[in-house]
């Protein structure tokens, strides 16, 4: 049986080896250069056209490359931006969402977060305006977003907060999902090299989240 797992090199094609480098070069300018990561992504494919387009790289793959990165040039750094971050993240679903179905996702859980990373949390709750209530009763501010396409259902509503962090104030994304899609868990993939399994399973709760962080 094949092996087509692409991080073992031994099994690795041409392809393989454009899209990996290809996600190494977003990963730097998103990295280094602070871009966004459609911004990256448009960047290092914009002069593919027609077939030479399955060489995009994947998001996956593009993680995996800033997870890399991080990893070989600024480890203390980026472990210390994701300690805090993630530490936000659990005071806000204790906190505020402690009676919700919520969820930390996105960057901040798997670790491809950079200084510009929002944190991602979802929350499984059809009745969206409890979830606004509660933002209200933590006095945060917040406003309702159009929805981005991505490999979740469409969410009842996209709610972007600025979470206060001492000085500094940093951007929240909450996804409200209708609780029929609490079994949908796209994000959820096998851990690279810089991961743990908690890391990469997709999505984390509060309990489970301070267990790994306290």
């Amino acid at each position: 049986m094949f092996d087509n797992n692409p991080d073992n090199p031994e099994f690795l094609t041409a392809a393989d080896d454009r899209r990996l480098e290809l996600a190494a070069r977003a990963a730097a300018l998103i990295v280094d250069n602070g871009m966004s990561w459609a911004e990256a992504r448009e960047r290092i494919t914009g002069d593919l056209r027609g077939a030479r387009r399955a060489q995009c790289p994947s998001s996956a793959e593009i993680e995996s490359a800033v997870r890399e990165r991080h990893a070989v040039f600024n480890p203390e750094e980026h472990a210390a931006l994701l300690k805090k971050r993630r530490l936000l993240a659990l005071d806000v679903l204790e906190r505020v969402f402690a009676g919700f179905d919520a969820w930390l996702t996105g960057a901040v859980l798997n670790g491809a977060a950079t200084g510009e990373s929002n944190i991602a949390l979802a929350i499984f709750c059809d009745d969206v305006k409890s979830v606004e209530v509660a933002l209200m009763n933590a006095n945060l501010t917040f406003e309702a977003m159009e929805s981005v396409a991505g490999p979740m259902p469409e969410p009842l509503e996209t709610i972007a907060v600025l979470i206060p962090d001492g000085r500094e104030r940093v951007g929240c994304l909450i996804e409200v999902h209708s609780t029929k899609s609490i079994g949908i868990n796209p994000f959820k993939r096998e851990p690279d090299s810089h991961q743990k399994a908690w890391e990469a399973a997709g999505r984390i709760t509060a309990a489970k989240l301070r267990q790994e962080l306290i």
